[in-house]
């Protein structure tokens, strides 16, 4: 054999191993990012709910068509919301660390080769070695370290499932938001135009000498209060509404049809009381923190086990250039004198006190919310009856101070005074309707109950 030639068993194995090698590659392909912004239209939203890990809104339909429902609303957030698309796709990166920690090292393939030079004495033949090692230490910490990637991917979904709750209470806030001012700015509207035909008529009684200007004057001040209280109520509305379109993925300015104000439900409030003493096992939040405590104690148990001594083995053949051939076979240890991975186990047991301590703490201020919003929502309703039994003897007062004004029996500012006590009234009613909705909604939220019936999540 000349010494030029390399030996067989390396011109046969290296060429192997490069092919699977490149076999097992994975293949690339770029993926630009967009040039410009584009706004989906209402027409083109996903409204398939029957993926939806919420059963109470898996089970709508949506006809976008039709008015939109508070449910509805809710459906199409969780399936349009773009920032819930973004964190579907960071959880896909758990979800390939996951893959990753159950998969093994590679074993390391080497090989060198030796050519004679200037005619040696006795060297006769090409040198080559081949070697294959294996690191056996990984097997020692690869379980903990799967049922840490694990308990870390189901704690990642449930944060995904927590966000699902949330971006659906959110959009159900929202959506009580435009309809309260829709409500409210009907009866400002109608006001305005009651103000509006005073101001005319008054101001055509001062011309004809029948009336003194300080009655138009005051009807003005009137329509300039109200109309002053519309145009609150339009910037308002145009920042509620961009904020739901931004849930719903759609340009800030597009207008939705929406329901009406859903009405008080008694059913969800006690739901809401029977989770109370199960909230560690129904809300997403907490159940992600269990799962994380979980993903902890097995990155513990791994740090624990990587203090004992690695071991690696390894294979070899040879030939040196006396064309001796070898077989051998290698061990190696690594010590625990000095480090003995006593430093990552400090840090794991610091983090696992602290995620011990952020459990309880979340777990007390989740109850503390629920109870509160309970209280709260108890208070609204109270407040709801009391409005309620005031407004028909506002009503009437009001009806009787313009009828009075008319005969001359009553002042201008009393008559005003009078109405707008039966304006504030029926504004006041208005408003403890949309706080209640909105405050069931935060308890339903929070304690699990209505829409936010647990499911299993993806």
């Amino acid at each position: 054999m000349s010494p030029r030639l390399a030996p067989r068993p390396l011109r046969a194995i290296v060429p192997l191993a490069l092919c699977a090698g490149l076999a097992a590659c994975a293949s690339y392909a770029p993926r630009p990012l967009p040039e410009a912004v584009s706004w989906p239209q209402p027409a083109r939203l996903r409204v398939d709910s029957r993926t939806l890990a919420l059963p109470a809104l898996a089970s709508q339909h949506i006809d976008l068509d039709a008015p939109l429902t508070l449910q509805g609303v809710a459906a199409l957030a969780v399936l349009n919301d773009p920032r819930l698309r973004a964190q579907r796709a960071r959880a896909g990166i758990t979800r390939a660390q996951a893959f990753a920690a159950g998969l093994l090292p590679d074993p390391t393939f080497s090989a060198s080769r030796e050519v004679p030079q200037g005619g040696a004495s006795g060297a006769s033949s090409t040198a080559y070695k081949l070697g294959l090692q294996f690191d056996l230490g990984s097997l020692i910490t690869h379980g903990a370290a799967v049922s840490a990637a694990r308990a870390h991917l189901r704690q990642v979904d449930l944060q995904v499932l927590w966000q699902e709750w949330q971006t659906a209470a959110a959009a159900e806030h929202d959506y009580i938001e435009l309809v309260a001012l829709r409500e409210r700015d009907a009866l400002l509207g109608e006001q305005l135009g009651d103000a509006l035909r005073r101001l005319h008529r008054d101001r055509a009684a001062q011309a004809a000498g029948i009336e003194p200007r300080t009655t138009a004057d005051a009807d003005l001040v009137d329509v300039q209060s109200l109309r002053g209280l519309l145009d609150s109520d339009a910037r308002k509305h145009a920042a509620t509404l961009a904020a739901l379109n931004a849930l719903l993925g759609l340009r800030p300015t597009t207008p939705l049809r929406l329901s009406g104000l859903p009405h008080y439900d008694p059913i969800a409030v006690a739901d809401a009381r029977r989770n109370l003493p199960r909230l560690t096992s129904i809300r997403p939040d907490l159940l992600a923190l269990r799962a994380g405590y979980a993903s902890q104690e097995k990155r513990l148990r791994e740090a624990v086990l990587s203090q004992f001594p690695s071991v690696g083995i390894g294979i070899s053949r040879a030939r040196d250039t006396s064309n001796v051939n070898t077989l051998g076979f290698g061990v190696t240890f690594s010590l625990p004198l000095l480090n003995g991975s006593r430093g990552a186990i400090a840090v794991q047991r610091a983090t696992r006190a602290a995620l011990y301590d952020e459990y309880l703490l979340r777990w007390r201020q989740a109850r503390a919310q629920v109870e509160q919003l309970q209280v709260d929502i108890s208070l609204l309703r109270a407040q709801h009856l009391s409005l309620q039994a005031a407004l028909a003897p506002l009503q009437a007062a009001a009806l009787a101070a313009d009828a009075s004004l008319r005969r001359g029996d009553m002042t201008l500012p009393q008559a005003q005074s009078q109405r707008r006590a039966w304006l504030d009234e029926r504004l006041a009613l208005l408003a403890n309707e949309q706080q209640t909705a909105q405050q069931t909604v935060a308890l339903q939220l929070l304690s699990g109950s209505g829409v936010f019936r647990p499911a299993v999540p993806r």
